[in-house]
């Protein structure tokens, strides 16, 4: 991993399913946006995967169980996250090096965190993280780490609670509160391990998570209020 050489910062959004790590992202897009100075509008947003390229549509097609071919239930995590980093080789050119390179902040909703997602533990973390070095190396891309991982953080049983109030149909994956239970506790692990991550409190309301969201992110952006 190298740290971020640009003037431009590069943020990502994490939590496990229903966490509102999606709303406090579309809380920070408007807020941004809100402003008139110039520094305040070169931000750019991205998600990952990304369905720009094969790699994503096919990551969403095993995950929503449509893929014509690949059950997930037979994958083993390294297969998935394979998958993972392909896309992530793609995307970084394409929708956060490039923009960097233009002094624009990169926001996404998702990134390299993601991971907590496939392993059964965190001893799965080091290589994992080994083997995606080893293929942006290969690729001829720079792995920049971000400036700061923002991890919003909520129990399981809440999580699914919130699903089911928004009547969303659930998954295999957001039925199943122990995996939900794990993936929480791998991104809690992942936060202790790697840099520049921050667990934010995401079982209250929205604007009082989003005040805790700009007290992160407000002076890494250099931004002032």
């Amino acid at each position: 991993m190298v740290p971020n050489p640009y003037q431009g910062k590069f943020i990502q959004f994490e939590g496990i399913d229903a966490s509102g790590k999606s709303g406090q992202f579309t809380r920070l897009k408007n807020y941004l946006q809100a402003f008139q100075k110039a520094q305040f509008r070169k931000t750019h947003f991205t998600k990952e995967p990304d369905v720009g390229h094969p790699s994503g549509v096919e990551i969403y097609k095993i995950l929503q169980r449509k893929h014509e071919t690949v059950n997930i239930d037979n994958l083993h995590p390294f297969e998935m996250q394979s998958r993972y980093f392909r896309n992530r080789i793609w995307h970084y050119p394409a929708e956060v090096l490039s923009y960097l390179a233009k002094e624009f902040n990169v926001i996404s909703d998702r990134g390299v965190a993601s991971m907590c997602f496939g392993v059964s533990s965190p001893v799965e973390f080091r290589p994992l993280m080994g083997i995606q070095e080893q293929a942006f190396l290969g690729a001829g891309t720079p792995f920049i780490w971000p400036d700061a991982i923002l991890i919003f953080d909520v129990p399981a049983d809440v999580a699914r609670q919130r699903m089911l109030e928004q009547g969303k149909e659930l998954d295999a994956f957001e039925k199943d509160v122990n995996f939900q239970m794990r993936v929480r506790e791998n991104y809690l692990a992942f936060s202790k391990e790697y840099p520049n991550c921050h667990i934010i409190d995401g079982s209250g309301q929205p604007e009082e998570i989003f005040t805790r969201t700009k007290e992160i992110l407000v002076p890494i952006l250099g931004l002032s209020t």
